[in-house]
């Protein structure tokens, strides 16, 4: 097999979040899968499973099955890592911690951090297929596409009708946020200087993908909208729905309350993304991090006290 040069992390269970779960990921997976192999990209799916439901066959093990034209490499999550790791109960997923597994173990020289119903438009694999440039943070603005859209016939004619749009959302500069955790693409270095996502702050699901902006905004990385939209299906559950349904408090949801993700920075440890955590390989293709203590992060970083972005620093002479 060719050595891929694209990595794409992403992050799910076995549980039919949103109804249609499977359905949803399969036919993502084979339309970008499909339209990558077309710009003759070589890529991987790097798979994290975090909190996998028990007495339910491994997300693993059905996508390998359904989808065997697409490589393929799943990391399955103890349980246990989660419960350690929330500082919320009503958190029951921590989405970004999971990614992390899989920026942290992506082999890649680039790494696209995005979701399993997100699927890439005509500009975006096209300028992937032409080339990047390194040390630079991309991003794509995500399209809604109405509930209902025809997922078996999909082509980019379809996803592109504004007919067919909910949002069509522009990003705006300097940090160019907004359904940030849908598309975050860089090369491995940049995911490794900046040590992935907010591991620090576990109170909400909402927040850390644009606070990874913020970070990269203050440590100097260009952040570039890469020249095209990302479409995304509507579905019960989904962030957006949620907030029409509950509002502006997500306090007892499961994503968690608003927070002062755009005005902070974070300092993950050495060993995020679990790299301490024990690996073994369950199967060809699917390993699985069992739980030790020693691989779970400090909930207090004493090394310095984090200050708003924009706040003077005053150095002692």
């Amino acid at each position: 097999m060719t050595a891929p040069t694209l990595s794409i992390v992403l992050t799910g269970r076995n549980d039919n979040y949103g109804g249609d779960f499977n359905e949803r990921f399969f036919t993502t997976l084979r339309f970008n899968h499909a339209r990558l192999t077309e710009q003759q990209v070589a890529s991987e799916v790097v798979l994290v499973e975090w909190n996998p439901v028990p007495d339910r066959p491994l997300l693993a093990d059905v996508l390998a099955r359904e989808c065997p034209e697409v490589p393929l490499r799943s990391f399955v999550v103890a349980p246990q890592y989660q419960d350690a790791l929330t500082q919320n109960p009503a958190i029951r997923y921590l989405e970004f911690v999971a990614k992390n597994v899989g920026l942290r173990r992506a082999s890649a020289p680039l790494m696209l951090s995005t979701n399993t119903d997100v699927f890439l438009g005509r500009e975006v694999v096209h300028a992937i297929a032409g080339g990047l440039a390194p040390g630079t943070l991309y991003r794509a603005p995500r399209y809604d596409v109405k509930l209902g859209a025809d997922r078996i016939r999909l082509t980019w004619d379809l996803l592109e009708d504004p007919a067919s749009h909910v949002r069509r959302p522009v990003l705006t500069p300097p940090l160019l946020g907004g359904g940030t955790g849908d598309f975050v693409l860089a090369d491995r270095q940049v995911f490794h200087d900046l040590r992935g996502f907010n591991e620090v702050y576990r109170l909400a699901r909402a927040g850390p993908d644009l606070n990874l902006l913020v970070k990269a905004y203050g440590a100097g990385i260009p952040i570039v909208d890469i020249g095209g939209p990302v479409y995304h299906g509507n579905h019960l559950g989904s962030f957006r729905v949620s907030k029409s349904l509950h509002g502006e408090d997500l306090s007892q949801t499961a994503w968690g309350g608003r927070w002062h993700a755009r005005h902070v920075v974070y300092n993950n440890p050495e060993s995020w993304g679990l790299s301490d955590a024990p690996c073994r390989s369950l199967r060809d293709g699917v390993s699985y991090l069992d739980f030790d203590w020693r691989a779970v992060p400090p909930f207090v970083e004493l090394q310095r006290v984090i200050l708003p972005m924009r706040q003077p620093v005053v150095e002692s002479p």
